[in-house]
């Protein structure tokens, strides 16, 4: 991926924005993860729960997921990867849109819109020094071989995030769609939304990964 002449600037500053990119992702990723690894939990749990208690446990559980997915600040809007684009490139095109993306914030007004504008800034600004100096303090093989791993740890967790993004937009579709009907037959189709995210691809790829 890198020739020989590239130079130590161009590795510090590739290796940088590799890794700003890759924080920002993994703040939403983990959001999502938690949030079906707790539907999992909340699931397994309601087992124990009479049929009544059970059916509340679990409209519960699913709203909060859905919750999730309608409170856009807390995501990331990710285009899928085009099927004429290889990996590194569509890493490239991520870090560049995000770049040019601001941090979304909650919807607020007044006063609450100026002191949110501030927050975090000083230690986001600390982190970035101290991360620019660990940069340069390294050598330019080392840089080479952190870039190359940075672009697919990059790529991968980009693909999982959008695979999670779909599973909670999936569910809180049905989730949405079932509000509407009476108790027993909406308790078989609180049952069967859950499972079906439980055992999608997506969501076993990440079950043994810790909640963080």
């Amino acid at each position: 991926m890198f020739r020989a002449e590239t130079s130590r600037d161009t590795l510090i500053t590739t290796a940088y924005r590799l890794h700003r990119t890759r924080w920002r992702i993994l703040e939403p990723y983990r959001r999502i993860k938690n949030s079906l690894k707790k539907l999992q939990e909340d699931y397994l749990k309601s087992k124990e729960a009479n049929a009544l208690m059970r059916y509340v446990k679990l409209g519960q559980s699913v709203r909060e997921v859905a919750m999730l997915e309608k409170q856009y600040w807390k995501l990331l809007n990710i285009p899928a990867q085009d099927p004429t684009e290889d990996a590194n490139c569509y890493v490239v095109k991520i870090i560049e849109l995000l770049e040019e993306t601001p941090t979304q914030l909650p919807p607020t007004r007044g006063i609450g819109a100026l002191l949110q504008s501030t927050i975090g800034k000083p230690a986001e600004s600390n982190v970035d020094t101290a991360l620019y100096d660990s940069l340069k303090a390294r050598k330019s093989e080392d840089l080479v071989k952190e870039c190359e791993a940075l672009y697919a740890q990059l790529y991968r967790l980009t693909k999982k995030y959008l695979g999670l993004r779909r599973l909670i937009k999936e569910l809180t579709d049905k989730y949405d769609s079932s509000r509407m009907f009476p108790i027993v037959p909406r308790y078989a189709m609180l049952k069967k939304m859950i499972k079906a995210t439980l055992r999608a691809p997506e969501f076993a790829e990440i079950c043994h990964e810790q909640t963080e």
